[in-house]
């Protein structure tokens, strides 16, 4: 899984770049970069379980931004609900907190993205866009937790949109 890790790896650079007076373009670019990276890996994972390796690149097309995102907030919802529930701790609860660390990642990461490619009065900082980054590394290794869990294989699928009921 190279290209997220790399991507990742990049909005750091991107955000440590000038030492002094960092760029808003380099600034911006970071935050974007941070949000592709948890996309690609996201994208990646789930387009791993498909049994055509040469069909992965078209299956990964598939995915679009606003139906992940809506699927994030659903997920996150149902993660606090499971949360509240006063259910008693179970393998189920264990995948709970680090799936909703991801799917909040997610969610937040996007909104962030949104802001730093088209909202050119926001003034970033590097320790913003740096935390920023930090939420990221963090849902990379929720992520690498719980990918087999059948929560998050769930979520990975729910990431293609609501199901025609």
């Amino acid at each position: 899984m190279p290209f997220p890790e790399h991507l990742l790896e990049q909005a750091q650079h991107l955000a440590s770049r000038e030492k002094k007076r960092p760029r808003q373009a380099s600034l911006r670019r970071a935050v974007s970069t941070s949000y592709y990276a948890l996309f690609h890996l996201l994208i990646h994972e789930a387009t791993l379980n498909w049994k055509r390796a040469e069909q992965r690149p078209q299956l990964a097309r598939l995915f679009e931004h606003g139906k992940m995102k809506a699927a994030s907030e659903k997920q996150r919802a149902e993660c606090n609900r499971l949360l509240n529930s006063n259910s008693t701790a179970g393998p189920e609860l264990d995948c709970v907190v680090p799936l909703r660390n991801v799917a909040e990642t997610f969610f937040q990461a996007q909104q962030q993205r949104h802001t730093a490619d088209y909202d050119n009065s926001k003034q970033w900082t590097r320790t913003e866009v740096l935390a920023q980054i930090e939420l990221v590394q963090g849902a990379f290794a929720s992520w690498k937790a719980i990918r087999d869990e059948p929560a998050a294989q769930a979520y990975l699928i729910s990431l293609l949109g609501n199901p025609r009921g």
